[in-house]
């Protein structure tokens, strides 16, 4: 778990699939951290499927939407899955002013994300 920075990442593993939780607002500096996290999650395994937990995340800086859209292309080219689930009003605003909301597969809550990203 990360916490370096002020931000809480958390991953566990439900069968294949790793959930990322994130606890807390990413600003400068934090989205190494969200990163690292993401990379792990990739590390040895060959068709990646990753949940971004963002119930907690009240706010997410532009160095952070790339870094999840860069581990969004990642997986995508490797044929995993990538959803993020359970997003505030404002991260939902702000990935519908960058046109990411119809990039990213998201889901209301975890359950339902794992529901379509374990088929």
């Amino acid at each position: 778990m990360a916490a370096k920075s002020g931000v809480k990442i958390k991953v566990k593993k439900k069968g294949e699939i790793s959930i990322v939780e994130i606890d807390g607002a990413i600003k400068s500096g934090m989205e190494f951290d969200l990163a690292d996290e993401l990379e792990s999650c990739m590390h040895d395994v060959k068709v990646p499927k990753i949940i971004v937990d963002m119930k907690k995340v009240p706010f997410i800086n532009s160095a952070a939407l790339g870094i999840l859209l860069n581990i969004y292309k990642e997986i995508e080219r490797r044929n995993g899955r990538f959803g993020l689930c359970a997003i505030s009003s404002d991260v939902d605003h702000l990935l519908e002013i960058t046109k990411l909301g119809s990039v990213f597969d998201i889901y209301k809550n975890q359950d339902d994300a794992l529901d379509s990203i374990a088929d």
